[in-house]
């Protein structure tokens, strides 16, 4: 609840509104900021006021997460964690362990990543059946857009053989590796074994997991059109008692569906394609160490037809989209379905890794933003990096061009893509500066402003929050030290020490 009561905050301000702005204090009454300024606080304002002191501390507007699946971050503290594994033994292993005390219907482990591997490869249904022919097991990918299941679970899952992604080997049968379509279909039917309440303790364990980051506000995507999967409905319940704001992005395709919930925007990661990572991202020419160019999900008549009827119901729209194809896709149907008037629908392209330069102009053109993810290039960029393997070394080094897009003038977010690295903006803002290719790093300004300003930008929330000026909530995150006065390569280790949603200090931030 919001306090009536006067507060004043001492400490290093950052009001994000304009490079170099700096305060020494802020007053804020029932969760809105009525002044600030240099020096010492004035007396008159002293009088019948709370002090909340932080010398030493540095205090950012709250950080957001634009790109959060909201359930699975929740899942990824039940199921079983592979990201701790050095070896393919251990993948093994871990499983195996996991698999001897389980009592559930379906064993799910997260983070593989075989790129990280010795081996470089998926286990097999046979080895995964090697563990247990009894108990359906799913692991799936780091990237979160490929997996592989036993043969308990290809059937428990109800994976059609005949769709796109099921894994075959030279006789024919299914080798457990599921992408695409098929991957889809099996991350929908293991959602499905799980309760109201695993769901509701899997939104509370990611939003408490947020407000520790000093994340304030989550853009959550979460739910899919199985018309048993009520996740979006689960989430507006209980979403007022959560520790962190949360705009909800339903994953949906159905349009009448989001409009009889009262919410403003569909999509989030509405797939276009894949991922670099499992090979299935659309590009322009053939990866450059495996056969294809990927595929994409949607014809275009779909997606042009989506567009339309989701713009004339007022809603603002996100695609995920990585490849060359995906993002020309994307781009060619606002163009058909909406043309000029989307310039005020601050319609999103998620990741959008690899836009052309004639891209890029068009995105500006209308208005279309970008929620990116700069974590991506820390764990994956660089010389001998996945992206310099998947896509070579002249592709890889225009991969995710934050410079170029912002010089463009094309509106920029940052989010985690939380399960597939962590909710931590910090480490998003040192990865946007310290980027391996210095032709595309940003400014620390620029860099915090993705996951302020520019978040709240997207979300239609600008004159609410992103920046601490007056008027707008006194949402802010407490710092350890000052990301502009630390050494650039270090931004990553600074500590997250609070967190206030409109004046009130928020439990476990």
């Amino acid at each position: 609840m919001e306090s009536a009561r006067k507060k004043i905050l001492t400490a290093r301000i950052l009001p994000m509104d304009r490079p170099g702005n700096v305060l020494d204090w802020m007053a804020f009454q029932a969760g809105r900021i009525s002044a600030g300024g240099v020096g010492p606080v004035p007396p008159g304002l002293l009088a019948g006021a709370e002090r909340i002191d932080l010398p030493g501390r540095t205090i950012l507007p709250a950080l957001h997460d634009c790109h959060v699946h909201f359930l699975e971050t929740g899942l990824m503290e039940i199921d079983v964690d592979l990201s701790v594994a050095s070896t393919y033994e251990e993948v093994l292993d871990l499983v195996a362990s996991a698999a001897r005390t389980f009592r559930g219907e379906l064993l799910r482990a997260h983070s593989f990543d075989p790129d990280l591997l010795p081996d470089g490869r998926f286990p097999t249904a046979a080895e995964l059946d090697a563990i247990s022919t009894d108990l359906p097991i799913l692991i799936k990918r780091r990237d979160g857009h490929s997996a592989v299941v036993n043969t308990k679970a290809f059937g428990a899952l109800s994976i059609d053989p005949d769709v796109p992604g099921v894994d075959m080997d030279s006789s024919g049968r299914p080798t457990g590796i599921l992408r695409e379509k098929a991957y889809e279909q099996a991350s929908r039917a293991a959602k499905r074994a799980l309760s109201h309440a695993e769901r509701v303790e899997c939104f509370r364990l990611a939003a408490r997991q947020a407000a520790r980051r000093g994340i304030g506000v989550v853009h959550a995507l979460t739910g899919s059109d199985d018309p048993e999967n009520r996740d979006v409905e689960i989430l507006l319940e209980v979403a007022g008692g959560l520790p962190v704001d949360v705009v909800i992005w339903p994953q949906l395709e159905d349009i009448d569906r989001v409009v009889a919930l009262g919410l403003p925007r569909i999509g989030g990661c509405l797939l276009l394609d894949g991922s670099f990572s499992s090979g299935t991202a659309a590009l322009v020419e053939p990866y450059a160490d495996r056969e294809g160019d990927g595929r994409l999900y949607y014809t275009d008549d779909f997606l042009t037809g989506f567009y339309r009827a989701a713009h004339s119901r007022g809603l603002q729209v996100a695609v995920h989209a990585l490849g060359g194809r995906a993002i020309a896709q994307a781009l060619s149907s606002v163009e058909v379905a909406v043309g000029p008037a989307a310039l005020d629908s601050r319609f999103r392209i998620e990741h959008c890794e690899l836009p052309s330069p004639s891209q890029t102009a068009t995105m500006r053109r209308l208005g279309m933003g970008a929620c990116v993810q700069p974590t991506f290039e820390f764990l994956w960029g660089g010389p001998g990096g996945m992206y310099e393997r998947r896509l070579g070394e002249a592709r890889a080094a225009r991969s995710n061009p934050f410079r170029t897009l912002l010089d463009a003038g094309v509106p920029l977010a940052g989010g985690s893509d939380s399960y597939v690295t962590p909710m931590d903006s910090l480490l998003g803002i040192h990865s946007a500066v310290n980027r391996p290719n210095e032709a595309e790093q940003i400014s620390v300004f620029e860099a915090v402003s993705l996951f302020t300003s520019g978040a709240a930008w997207f979300s239609f929330d600008e004159g609410l929050r992103g920046t601490l000026e007056v008027g707008k909530e006194a949402s802010f995150t407490v710092l350890a030290a000052d990301p502009f006065g630390v050494d650039a390569s270090t931004i990553r280790e600074i500590g997250v020490e609070g967190l206030f949603l409109r004046g009130e200090s928020v439990a476990g931030g």
